[in-house]
């Protein structure tokens, strides 16, 4: 992959002055050489985003969907090779790497639903006050401007696809910017809406360094913000732009709960293999993944060893195989933190019953 990957600026590609270098997680080797887009070309970009804002507004609803059923189908083409490239540079096996692919695929297909009913209006009547009689009331719904997606590296083909999908089907430019450490994706998608009709200007994937982007959000041209990864810096752009639309996704703590009714023995070893599965089928790099297990006094023992033994059945390795479960963080400092929250439970009291150390 020796050719440097260009950002895509208004819909057209373009490299800046600098880049960086894209390495697997897995074993390290080189992945692709990404174009950093200069501050000028970030500011061609949102002044083009900006100045389209209400052409693409006007955009008839076919247009958007059709743009939109196009991205969804040719994800389905090139399945197996954006697939692939997802594992390379964030280290997810393969089976989940294709699952991802395939989500995208129905997030730009729903999206490409909703825009064609995006267009209509809500009637609410108003008699239920002797004065509204006969009156109704018209709710409808517009862009409120250009978009600004973050997405985050643990999922990075479909998160970015949760930014771009929807605003299209708004009718809202989007400046897409992808996680530094797994920007090959999101480039992906610029490629397939390169080949739509979508107006020049009402998209862009650009490679932003993270240090660069406060004065993206501060810039009041977009006053929408999605953005996808920590509650520190979610909450950080919140608190920094409290007058715009900043739509946030922190997160969670999700917990699995057996209940006493779920006492069978093929209850529990369903139980524990779905709870092993989904505690570490992204390496734990889930919003959604199982991060606590609260279990029912009267099924704790019996359930206990169970996920034990399915947590030690994970197969882990090289993600580019299909029989591997469980691949590596996407980098040294992650799998670090990882080490410190472990030492710190057994250190608080916590119980070691399987791995811990790498």
């Amino acid at each position: 992959m020796g050719a440097t990957h260009a950002f895509w600026l208004a819909g057209r590609q373009a490299t800046g002055d600098d880049t960086f270098d894209v390495t697997s997680p897995w074993d390290g080797r080189l992945v692709g050489t990404v174009a950093v887009p200069t501050e000028e070309q970030v500011e061609e970009a949102v002044a083009a985003a900006y100045a389209v804002r209400d052409e693409f507004a006007a955009t008839p609803a076919h247009v958007r969907a059709a743009a939109l059923d196009h991205v969804s189908k040719r994800l389905v083409e090139r399945t197996e090779e954006i697939a692939q490239l997802i594992s390379a540079e964030n280290g997810k096996p393969i089976k989940w790497a294709r699952g991802e692919v395939g989500r995208a695929v129905s997030v730009f297909r729903f999206a490409a639903e909703e825009a064609r009913r995006f267009n209509g209006g809500d009637g609410q009547r108003l008699d239920t006050d002797a004065g509204g009689q006969g009156r109704l009331a018209i709710t409808r719904r517009f862009p409120k401007g250009v978009v600004l997606g973050i997405a985050p590296f643990n999922f990075p083909l479909n998160l970015c696809a949760h930014k771009v999908a929807p605003a299209i089907a708004a009718g809202a430019p989007i400046i897409l910017k992808p996680a530094p450490a797994t920007p090959l994706s999101g480039l992906i998608l610029g490629e397939l809406l390169a080949e739509t009709d979508l107006p020049a200007g009402s998209w862009s994937v650009l490679t932003v360094p993270n240090d660069r982007m406060p004065a993206l959000v501060q810039d009041e041209r977009l006053p929408v913000i999605s953005f996808t990864g920590s509650d520190k810096v979610g909450y950080a752009i919140m608190d920094s732009v409290p007058r715009k639309h900043c739509t946030l996704e922190l997160g969670g703590n999700g917990a699995a709960v057996v209940l006493a009714d779920w006492a069978s023995d093929e209850d529990l070893d369903w139980a524990a293999t779905r709870i092993a599965t989904f505690s570490n089928y992204q390496g734990g790099q889930s919003c959604i993944s199982v991060q606590r297990v609260i279990a029912d006094a009267s099924v704790y023992d019996r359930l206990l060893p169970r996920i034990v033994a399915a947590v030690e059945a994970q197969v882990t390795g090289d993600p580019s195989d299909d029989t591997v479960d469980v691949g590596p963080l996407v980098s040294e400092d992650a799998a670090k933190r990882v080490e410190t929250w472990v030492d710190e439970a057994v250190a608080a009291g916590a119980k070691l019953l399987a791995g811990g150390k790498r």
